[in-house]
């Protein structure tokens, strides 16, 4: 099945509204007796959310890719990137929420390995 590009635009814009109700959440106090919102939970949480995010927005922007630095870089995981970078200086001054880098370095983490999942998943299937 091939997906056209339509549909991974609106994949991705539903999923970054979801992904912002959460961190609004979060952010404003409301995710304090969820379990999953607090270590280690929240590390996994931290993986597969932004993991998920990078993913479809690789796919919304046509796959493409940007140099920096004389390195071809994929733009929908360095747009996820440099979102969770001010994501976690954001948590640093709002009063319910503490900045870490063990969060960012999961985030990244599951940006890179959705990011690597996904082109497998094309080669496998030829695209």
């Amino acid at each position: 099945m091939n997906l056209s590009k339509n549909f991974w635009i609106i994949a991705c814009f539903v999923y970054v509204l979801i992904l912002l109700s959460i961190m609004l959440l979060a952010d404003t106090g409301n995710l304090v007796n969820f379990p999953l919102a607090h270590p280690p939970y929240d590390k996994l949480g931290h993986f597969i959310l932004y993991g998920i995010a990078s993913f479809l927005c690789h796919r919304a922007t046509g796959k493409k890719n940007i140099n920096l630095f004389n390195y071809s870089i994929p733009f929908g995981p360095a747009i996820f990137t440099l979102f969770t970078a001010a994501e976690e200086m954001l948590q640093a001054i709002l009063p319910n929420r503490s900045a870490s880098i063990e969060d960012f370095l999961f985030s990244f983490g599951g940006i890179a390995v959705f990011y690597w999942i996904g082109e497998v998943w094309d080669r496998k299937k030829g695209h």
